[in-house]
């Protein structure tokens, strides 16, 4: 597939705004905007990004791949005022540059807000992606600043002229609140990037979870599970890979205490993605047991390597991980959890069965696969703006 073409033969010219990309990148929307952002970048797309770094004192301009113009801005009270949001008014007077006529603005985050209403000015098209609405995700918590950040992503989603969600789950969450905005509103996977790793079937009884350590992400109910199966006399051991509050990881380690665990279950933080790969690897199966979920892009990512899954059928999650391809459970039921872990562990045959029909469905999530409706996206973009 060619390009976009537009102005006289020009190619689409885009200007990506996130938080997160390549190594700059906390989670599921940093792993989707840097494998859409290079895959558009293989079909000739001309784009800007601006993102913040972590660890860089002055901004910068970086070249990659083919096309890509990358604008790293220090995390900083200088470029981020209140509730994070970024300056539009120092950024365009410091990099006058980004105030050209772009064909598609993409905000895949709510603190550029008022740069993609600056830049834009009501003529260029804004399309943004959302990743997890933040009065769901957050339980609609009453605390003023957070309650003004979920006003600002729903003023943003009437702005915009084109809505991406993530899933249906997330669709019909939007249709509860906002049915309104549904005309404009396509639902696009996230897509991966088969690795090079491959699983490697074992006799050791190693689980894996990874993920962010909060309490809506089901760690409870995995550990409570491993609890069942090590009184019924099997041993299994469970690798926690992710961060979480200190507060909260120190109740999961009380809960490991209390059900007699510390020798079974093991906290490794963060790891690099290279590292999350050699884990999964290596491990006889790997468990999501989240309790809501806007996606499952750690399960794709699993079923990519061919490692077996157990996930519950929270919402997104559910729609990626079918069950002929993965064990799967009801949200926060411990007692199927427990008979799903049993299932999977010394039983070879069906481990072996799980790898070859994950490969096969995340084959499907493929961003070569993807890239055809993406490109759709962005021409709907432009057609609805003219």
């Amino acid at each position: 597939m060619t390009p976009p073409k537009y102005r006289g033969g020009d190619s689409l010219k885009i200007l990506s705004l996130t938080n997160e990309f390549e190594n700059e990148s906390f989670g599921g929307a940093g792993t989707a905007v840097t494998g859409i952002v290079h895959m558009l970048d293989r079909k000739g797309v001309q784009q800007t990004l601006i993102v913040p770094r972590s660890d860089w004192n002055v901004p910068g301009w970086a070249l990659q791949g083919q096309r890509i113009k990358v604008l790293g801005l220090p995390r900083n009270s200088h470029y981020f005022g209140s509730l994070g949001m970024i300056k539009a008014d120092v950024v365009c007077q410091q990099f006058p540059e980004i105030c050209q006529r772009w064909d598609v603005i993409h905000s895949h985050a709510i603190n550029f807000t008022p740069l993609v209403y600056t830049l834009s000015q009501g003529v260029i098209p804004i399309l943004y992606s959302v990743y997890s609405f933040l009065r769901r995700e957050l339980g609609d918590s009453p605390e003023p600043e957070l309650q003004a950040q979920f006003k600002i992503q729903e003023e943003l989603l009437m702005r915009c002229q084109r809505i991406q969600l993530i899933s249906q789950s997330e669709r019909q969450y939007l249709a509860s609140r906002f049915p309104e905005y549904l005309p404009k509103t396509e639902v696009l996977p996230i897509g991966i990037t088969i690795p090079l790793e491959r699983w490697r079937q074992g006799n050791l009884n190693e689980l894996l979870y990874v993920g962010r350590l909060l309490d809506y992400k089901g760690i409870e109910d995995l550990i409570k599970a491993l609890s069942i199966r090590q009184s019924s006399g099997q041993q299994i051991s469970l690798n926690i890979v992710g961060k979480g509050t200190e507060a909260y990881e120190k109740f999961l380690r009380q809960i490991i205490r209390s059900l007699y665990l510390d020798n079974y279950v093991h906290f490794h933080g963060r790891r690099s993605s290279s590292e999350v790969r050699r884990w999964m690897a290596n491990s006889t199966g790997l468990v999501v047991p989240s309790r809501r979920e806007a996606y499952g892009l750690v399960a794709l990512e699993g079923m990519a390597i061919g490692t077996p899954i157990i996930a519950s059928n929270a919402g997104g999650l559910s729609e990626v991980v079918a069950n002929a391809c993965a064990l799967t459970f009801e949200v926060g039921n411990v007692v199927q959890l427990s008979e799903a872990l049993a299932s999977l562990i010394d039983n070879p045959s069906l481990q072996k069965t799980l790898s070859l029909r994950g490969l096969k469905n995340a084959l499907n999530y493929e961003w070569s696969q993807l890239v055809p409706r993406y490109l759709q996206l962005l021409e709907r973009c432009q057609i609805d703006k003219n």
